[in-house]
């Protein structure tokens, strides 16, 4: 983690769609380096809160700013040559083209003549399957396939900040577990995630730290060890009973 300050940093946020509210004041951050995950019951607003990270959607006030620049009235495009990068729930894959050519449409923000060997090489060393299934379409492959394309196509952007939606959604535990060592690998090597995901528990197993979102809004926030002990996280979003008084 750099004491250079926060990476992210988002200050009452409030953003929906059309009239529709969904958040209500967020307020988080995100250091360098920090894998913080954020939880909470679907409807809560996490998905549209990643969205208006990357601009997808356009906040009606607030203020979203990453590496120290103004990004609250964005767009995608320039959130990926900033350096951000969603993989978003669904994965939004081109189908009928293969693995190769999906993950070099990931690179497609980076200069033209660049090389990409070195994330290919990378890609290949934390997703062998895709090596083995580069000129299979992307539509051919299996869910959890799918998914660690996703993931991998976001990587060939060489983001700053890679930002997960769901990544564990509808896959077998096995697969999952392939995912969340390839997200440690990422850590350990400095990448900055911000993940959003249904397992609570598995989440904040991985993460730094967590922020809890009810109802468009941050209801708690702390350490993933504070708040995997905390009683209320324990009941509500791990499945576990609320620990006697006295422990």
């Amino acid at each position: 983690m750099s004491s250079d300050g926060p990476i992210l940093r988002i200050e009452g946020l409030y953003a929906g769609y059309g009239h529709v509210g969904v958040l209500r004041g967020i307020d988080m951050h995100v250091a360098p380096g920090e894998l913080v995950t954020i939880i909470g019951s679907n409807g809560a607003g996490k998905s549209t809160l990643l969205k208006s990270i990357v601009g997808m959607v356009t906040p009606s006030s607030g203020r979203v700013e990453f590496a120290g620049q103004d990004f609250t009235v964005s767009s995608p495009e320039r959130a990926v040559r900033a350096g951000m990068a969603l993989v978003p729930e669904g994965r939004l894959l081109f189908g009928p083209m293969s693995v190769a050519e999906n993950l070099a449409l990931g690179a497609y923000s980076r200069p033209v003549r660049e090389s990409h060997k070195a994330e290919l090489s990378r890609i290949w060393e934390l997703f062998p399957v895709l090596e083995e299934r580069k000129r299979q379409t992307a539509e051919t492959l299996s869910g959890g396939e799918q998914q660690m394309l996703a993931i991998a196509r976001a990587l060939m952007a060489r983001p700053q900040l890679l930002l997960l939606d769901e990544p564990s959604l509808g896959l077998a535990p096995k697969v999952i577990a392939e995912i969340f060592k390839v997200l440690d690998a990422l850590r350990r090597e400095g990448f900055t995630i911000v993940l959003v995901e249904q397992d609570a528990r598995l989440a904040l197993k991985h993460a730094d730290r967590g922020y809890v979102m009810r109802t468009g809004q941050i209801a708690m926030s702390g350490t993933a060890l504070e708040l995997l002990a905390d009683d209320h996280v324990r009941h509500i979003y791990l499945g576990g009973a609320p620990a006697p008084r006295g422990e």
